[in-house]
Formats: C-alpha cells, structure tokens, sequence
C-alpha cells in the first residue's frame, strides 16, 4: 500500500457548516432515534427530523453546527461529534427554548415542555466538565477505530478549554457504545431511569459516564 493511499485513509476531523444538513441531520438522529420523534416530532420521524435540521442550522442550540464536527475518511463524511462544555450546555437553554418557539409555535414549544417534563431536573453534565452530546460514525464505518479517534479528538479540546473532566450519556441498551466508552476511560458515575418514558416508549434510561483528564 503506498504512502499517498495510506495519508488518504487517515481520518480528518474539520468544522462543520449550515450546508452539511443533508448528512449531519440523519446522523443526529440516529443517536436519538425514537426519543427524537417523542419530544421534537410529535411522534412523526420526519417532523423531527425537519427540526433537528432547522435546529443544525442555527445558532446557538445544543445541535447547532456551531458545536457540530466532521470526520472524513479519504475525503468522505463518515462520522460527527457534537461536544461543549457544561457551562455553555447550560448557557444554551434560553436560546434553544426561543428556536422551538419560533420552529414549533407556541403550542408546539408547550407540548415539547409536557413531554420533556419527566426529564426536567436530570443532570447530564456539571458545568466544569466537557460534555459529549451526540457522537456517531456510519454502521459502514463502526470497528474500524473511528470512535475512539473522535472521542481523544474531543478529549484535546476540553483539555485546551482548561477542563480536566469529560463525560457523556449512553442509553442502557446500547451495549456497542457502552463497552467503547469503558474500554476508553469512561467509568459509570449515575444510572438514570425514567419511569414514564420507559412506560410510553420502553425505554430503559442511560447511564451517566465521565473520564478524568490526565
């Protein structure tokens, strides 16, 4: 194999832009999955689909491409991370609230709070830890060591903002990503149940995991 083939075949990570909606919104989802249809579309995976993509296509909100990076593999988008620190998660709140008001009117916004209700209080990260919010690689692309680049690539970035803790959440059932986190660093600090979620969707909550920085 020649050197040129091999340099190819290095992952890139780079910033995301606006225009990348075709690829990132699919991905987004598919991190979300039926919890994306119950709390942004109503039930309906193209509505919520449409809203993560307004929603990746602005400012200032948790899936904004702000906070959206790409890695590529020869040229090729095959993954992303979303990632910020807890601090700024939390700064994102008010602006996040006034997107699904303007996305979803004021109704909409009202039945995104009902359905969120049970999830109001729930600790996904503290403000002096980098969070990961979304992190993905295309089922083609899994196994081929493209989770753990993106997740040292994040690790660096917290460490440049000065934070020497990382963590992330993974749902209970995902036992692929689970044992990738462990085998990586991630130690299970909270396990998080949520009664009437696992009633309407059968779904069996996550586990809260962090990494200390060395």
């Amino acid at each position: 194999m020649s050197k040129t083939h091999n340099h190819l075949m290095q992952p890139v990570l780079q910033p995301a832009s606006p225009d990348m909606a075709s690829f990132t919104v699919p991905l987004i989802y598919l991190t979300m999955n039926e919890m994306a249809d119950y709390l942004f579309g109503s039930d309906n995976a193209q509505n919520a689909q449409k809203l993560i993509k307004n929603l990746f296509q602005a400012k200032s909100n948790r899936f904004s491409y702000q906070f959206t990076e790409i890695v590529t593999v020869a040229e090729k988008p095959v993954g992303l991370v979303i990632a910020y620190s807890g601090k700024l998660m939390k700064s994102l709140k008010l602006p996040m609230a006034l997107h699904l008001i303007r996305l979803r009117g004021i109704l909409g916004f009202l039945n995104f709070i009902q359905r969120s209700f049970s999830m109001i209080g729930i600790k996904e990260a503290e403000s002096d830890e980098y969070f990961i919010s979304n992190i993905v690689v295309l089922p083609d692309y899994q196994g081929k060591g493209l989770g753990k680049y993106l997740l040292a690539q994040v690790e660096k970035q917290a460490i440049a903002q000065g934070l020497d803790k990382i963590s992330l959440t993974v749902d209970v059932d995902n036992e692929r990503a689970f044992s990738l986190y462990k085998q990586t660093g991630y130690k299970v600090i909270e396990v998080v149940e949520i009664e009437s979620l696992r009633k309407r969707l059968g779904y069996t909550g996550f586990y809260r995991m962090q990494k200390i920085l060395s």
